[in-house]
């Protein structure tokens, strides 16, 4: 006889929502019970239990650290029968001898087929049913001859009979079983790495996106044949499911303890903040950002606040990367559309459904791209009230849906007073996308000059490191970085978006004084002799000795610990006062 049991409720249309919203739960121990909402109860139980989030152990942190593809990547390898979704359906599947992990199975079977014979390589939903559910060559064996399943499956193509390996309709105990078998084949079909449009279920093997990563993953899965050994299987049951637990969540590396946001420490802002902080690179922008933060949030890293919403623009940036897209998605074999948000729309609805904190919307690199076009019809949004809140209002319907799948009482989409942004802007990147100046007006303007750092409490400068050449030279990097900005205006005529600032090489990134010299010449080298010296319009001054005509003789003379300063630049580094 053959017993399963899977449910009806694990559907992929919103599972990463639920997820993430029911880790949380678990991990803060605030599921509403029965009495108070038994639909949501019942809900995080069943996911809750298949991905193993009741545990409140690494796959419960890891959702909430909104990772549920490295959750649910763990459920495809590790889920078996038996399993201890309920005690009656666990006696049964031991009395029937089975023990399969059926997702992993499908993900084997496919590539294996996919090895033997390409053109046939698919498994039909009867098959699956068929031949790894109900068949005792592989639901009741560890160890499968898979290369003799394939071969049978090809000749039932043919003759459309089956083995009598193969359970009969009488010996089979499955309630619900072909629209369970469906929200199994779901999860795979989520994962991406099947397709399952038709009857047919293919493996996928040539991912355009992250093919590296998804090779690994799928190559994890393939090689992965472990089960869970129950050992006594009479024990107590509360013993048995905290044993397949623990079997399921030591497969996922260790998380950090989760930070109940509820839980952190938070001083409020006095006003809405928007600001722009522009400077040469280096200079500390991000560095100012960070501190701002940390006088709203004092004892959380900014990595770690989950009121922290943070983006670098780039190239090809788009409004859809922004505020969100609509991407295609499967349900239950059927391709559908759902709006995927982006990191301003997760931002808002942060900020909207907790009024009382303070969400932070950082965009770095605001000049890499086009930025009024990134904003789009939020550009009408960054007009603020005295109150903080946008003065005016827009409609927009991929908003305004997600917002009501999230159950976000909001009509039109405007910024809170809870919501501040905050952009960076390297001023030698002005030339990629200028900013212009309607957008700059509606944010403060803050100047990040040039000028050292020190530590707050002993006065010492930050990020120092010295460095001597083969003639006896001593260079220090604030000296020498200072050096360099006044050279790049007193000699080199230069404006001051050519300078650089104290962490443009960031020292402490650097294990020790080898490595820290190497970045000097990885990065220091060429910015001075492509982006300073290269675009000087007058030959009379120079960084370098005029030995260099290449930068490959410069670069090779660096390796070697030889000066390749010239004395112009000396001169103007020893009277550099810091």
């Amino acid at each position: 006889m053959y017993h399963y049991l899977y449910t009806n409720d694990m559907r992929v249309s919103n599972l990463e929502e639920k997820a993430v919203e029911f880790s949380k739960m678990f991990l803060t121990d605030t599921v509403p019970t029965a009495e108070e909402d038994k639909s949501i109860n019942n809900s995080a139980q069943t996911i809750g239990f298949y991905l193993n989030l009741t545990n409140k152990g690494n796959s419960a942190l890891l959702a909430a650290q909104n990772d549920v593809r490295g959750v649910i990547l763990n459920f495809i390898k590790t889920f078996q029968f038996p399993n201890t979704r309920t005690k009656g359906n666990f006696n049964d599947t031991i009395d029937d001898k089975i023990q399969v992990a059926p997702l992993r199975e499908i993900i084997k079977l496919l590539f294996l087929f996919q090895q033997m014979d390409k053109d046939s390589a698919y498994l039909s939903v009867e098959e699956i049913l068929s031949f790894i559910f109900y068949n005792d060559a592989i639901a009741k064996s560890s160890s499968p001859d898979r290369v003799a399943v394939i071969k049978e499956i090809i000749e039932f193509r043919k003759s459309k009979k089956l083995g009598s390996n193969i359970a009969s309709l009488t010996n089979r105990s499955w309630k619900h079983q072909d629209r369970q078998i469906k929200e199994l084949l779901s999860i795979l079909s989520w994962s991406k790495f099947v397709d399952y449009s038709g009857d047919k279920i293919t493996l996928i093997l040539d991912m355009q996106d992250d093919d590296i990563k998804y090779k690994s993953e799928l190559l994890d899965i393939i090689t992965f044949d472990e089960f869970w050994d129950y050992e006594d299987p009479d024990k107590k049951f509360n013993e048995l499911r905290t044993s397949y637990f623990d079997y399921v969540d030591s497969w996922i590396p260790q998380q950090k303890d989760y930070i109940n946001p509820d839980d952190i420490e938070h001083h409020k802002c006095n006003s809405v903040i928007q600001k722009l902080y522009f400077g040469a690179p280096g200079t500390g922008k991000s560095f100012d950002v960070s501190k701002l933060i940390k006088e709203c949030y004092p004892s959380i890293e900014e990595k770690d606040n989950p009121y922290v919403f943070k983006t670098t623009v780039f190239s090809d940036y788009s409004y859809y990367n922004f505020v969100g897209n609509i991407m295609p998605v499967s349900r239950n074999g059927e391709i559908g559309y759902d709006f995927q948000p982006g990191i301003f729309t997760q931002a808002l609805a942060m900020a909207l459904n907790f009024a009382e904190k303070d969400i932070f919307l950082i965009v770095e690199e605001m000049t890499r791209g086009n930025i009024a076009s990134i904003f789009g019809d939020l550009f009408q949004l960054l007009d603020r009230d005295k109150f903080g809140i946008s003065e005016y209002s827009i409609n927009n319907d991929l908003i305004s849906h997600y917002f009501e799948r999230k159950a976000i009482d909001i009509n039109k989409i405007y910024l809170p007073s809870n919501l501040h942004i905050i952009g960076t802007i390297n001023t030698s990147d002005q030339n990629v996308n200028v900013m212009d100046t309607a957008f700059k007006r509606r944010f403060d303007l803050i100047y990040v000059d040039v000028e050292p750092v020190r530590d707050r409490d002993s006065n010492e400068l930050l990020n120092t490191f010295v460095f001597t050449f083969n003639d006896g030279k001593e260079f220090e990097w604030n000296k020498l970085y200072l050096g360099i900005n006044e050279f790049i205006i007193e000699k080199l005529k230069l404006s001051e978006d050519k300078q650089l600032g104290q962490f443009f090489i960031k020292f402490d990134n650097y294990k020790n004084d080898t490595e820290k010299y190497e970045s000097l010449q990885n990065k220091l080298l060429h910015y001075l002799w492509s982006d300073v010296q290269g675009a000087a319009m007058l030959d009379d001054f120079s960084i370098f000795k005029e030995d260099f005509s290449s930068f490959s003789k410069l670069y090779k003379a660096f390796g070697n610990n030889d000066n390749v300063f010239s004395e112009d630049f000396i001169e103007i580094y020893d009277s550099t006062v810091y």
